[in-house]
Order: C-alpha cells, then structure tokens, then sequence
C-alpha cells in the first residue's frame, strides 16, 4: 500500500432534526418539504376548521327554528349565560304560578255550595191527594218582593230627611223667630224622629241662639248620649217646654259640640239667615279635605224665606240633604206617643 492518502466521495446527506417525541423507529429519515407543499396542508385545515364550524352553527341554527315553532317545553339554546338563567328563573315562575293557579281550582271546588239565606215562610206541602183548605197561599210576586234588597239600613228621619247610623245629633234653633207654631211644628218633629229610633240607636238635642243649650241643660262635660225610650223622651218633651227662646241666630258653637261627639249624622233646624262663621268653620273643620271623617249634615229650613241659600250650602259641602218646609201650619200642643 502506498501512503498517499485516497480519495474518497460520500453522497450528500439532508441533515434532518431528530423529533424525540416521535413514535416508531427514532433513526428514520423524513424526506424533505417545501415551502409550496406546507402551504397547501395549511389551506386544508382552515378549509376543514370552516366547515365543521358551519355545519355546526347550521345544525344549532335548525334546531333553533325546530323548537321555536313549537309550544314552550322548557328549552332555549343560548350563548349568554346571563340569558340562560333568567331563562330558567322565568321557567320557574312560570311553574309557580301553574301550581297556585291549579291550587285555586282545588280550593275552589271543595267548598260548599253557596246558599242564600232568605226569611220566607213558605206552607208545608201536603203529601195526601187533596191539599189542606188551612194552608195559606204564597204568591210569586210575594216571593219577589221579600227577594228585594231593602234600601235602607237603620238610620233616623227628621222632616223627611234620612239619615243612616246609629248615632244622632239634633241642632234645633230657639231664637225668637221661633216662637208660636214653628217652635211647635219643629218640637212634634223632633219627638217623632225620636220614636222612630230603633233599640241601641242613641241621639242627643242641642238648641242654639245667641247660646249654646245642651240636652237637660247639662253642660259640655256631661255629655253622653241618649236611648229613645219612653222615659227619656218623656223628659225630652217636658225639657222642650221648658225652653226660653233667646236672641240671635248663631249655631256655629252647638255645631263645634256636635262635631266633637262623633255622630253618624247631624239634623239642623233653623228658620232664619245665620249670624255667625258657622259655613266658613265647618269648611275648616269638616270638609272633605280635612283629616277627620266628615260627618254628614242634613239642614232644614223652617217657613221662612230668609237664610235658605246658606242651609242649602251648608248640605251641599257636607254630604248632606237640602230639605225646605213651606206653607205655615198652626199647631196647639205636642202630640202624645
């Protein structure tokens, strides 16, 4: 062998990067990529990605318009979660509400049937072949009649104006324009309106002139009110006349005392034009703007052409009725029970 060293040519290699991660046997050799063939690859996985993406948003996007069409079954495809809770808690109301409405119906039925409890005396029906001559006959319009609602609960009259309640206060005026028959004539009608008053009903007099005057001549810190039972009214007539009629027209203080008792209504009689604050006062004190309850005034006017405007206003700003008496009567005394 010479020492000159030979030549030799070995064939050009790739140098590929080992991939440790990589199955199989680890010294395989991948051939070698270009640039155009990678790009490609690329575009067919974005390709891919796209239509798996659509298809998908198309298959939510069916189902969607399925459901939609269809009555509530408690299902919403949303994206939000926001959406989707307010979503269930509507469910949820909704729910409820089907439960209480399904328990009303419950409710509804078990009760007992509704009867109508109406005081008609109706004959027992004779069983034989022939009915008893005895038994007396009821009539349909009978039967409709007492089927009526009655128009009026229990109240008091006084010159034909009606009020409803239970309590009463009766403002009479005792000026001397009274005197003679329309002291009389309004004495009669006080003493009648008393003896329509039904058992538990309760009434109290005050007379006005240019003084206040309490029943019996009590004063303010003894007030109570009255039962219309023989007795009393006995001492209400005998009270009457005894009265002294006195000077000037003023009812606003008797009027004051009878509002501060509370009544459910107040009669007020008077003959003559008022000479005092009385509409102003009861606009202050008892109209409809007021805290109180206001308390009906039902105001008649005596024979006389004086101080009807004013009685008429007085009814009109508190719930209360207009009642004028015409014509002039005589009257010699007062009417027995």
């Amino acid at each position: 062998m010479t020492d000159a060293a030979e030549t030799h040519e070995f064939p050009e290699f790739v140098s590929v990067e080992h991939d440790p991660t990589s199955q199989g046997n680890s010294d395989a050799v991948r051939p070698p990529q270009s640039p155009q063939f990678e790009r490609r690859a690329g575009n067919a996985v974005a390709f891919l990605s796209s239509l798996i993406f659509h298809v998908g948003l198309l298959l939510i996007l069916a189902c969607w318009a399925f459901t939609a069409g269809k009555p509530g079954q408690g299902l919403l495809l949303s994206a939000d979660i926001d959406n989707s809770t307010e979503t269930a808690l509507d469910e949820l109301q909704t729910f409820e509400l089907a439960v209480e409405s399904e328990q009303e119906i419950v409710t509804f039925r078990a009760e007992p049937d509704l009867t109508v409890d109406v005081d008609i005396s109706l004959p027992t029906l004779n069983t034989g072949s022939t009915p008893d001559a005895s038994l007396p006959s009821v009539s349909m319009e009978s039967v409709a009649e007492s089927l009526k609602p009655q128009g009026r609960g229990r109240g008091a009259s006084f010159f034909g104006a009606y009020a409803e309640g239970n309590r009463f206060i009766y403002v009479l005026d005792s000026s001397r324009s009274m005197k003679g028959d329309r002291w009389i004539y309004a004495c009669q009608q006080l003493l009648d309106s008393l003896n329509g008053l039904k058992p538990g009903q309760e009434f109290f007099v005050i007379c006005f002139d240019m003084e206040t005057t309490f029943l019996f001549n009590g004063s303010p810190q003894s007030f109570r009110y009255y039962q219309a039972d023989n007795d009393t009214i006995d001492r209400v007539k005998n009270w009457l006349r005894s009265r002294i009629l006195g000077r000037a027209t003023m009812p606003a203080q008797a009027l004051m005392y009878a509002l501060e008792a509370n009544p459910d209504a107040i009669f007020l009689l008077s003959d003559g034009e008022l000479q005092d604050n009385s509409l102003s006062m009861l606009r202050m004190i008892n109209s409809k703007a007021s805290e109180r309850r206001q308390i009906p005034i039902h105001t008649v006017h005596l024979f006389s052409d004086q101080g009807r405007l004013t009685l008429e206003q007085i009814a009109l700003e508190n719930q209360g009725s207009f009642t004028p008496i015409e014509g002039h009567r005589g009257f010699g005394f007062f009417r027995s029970r």
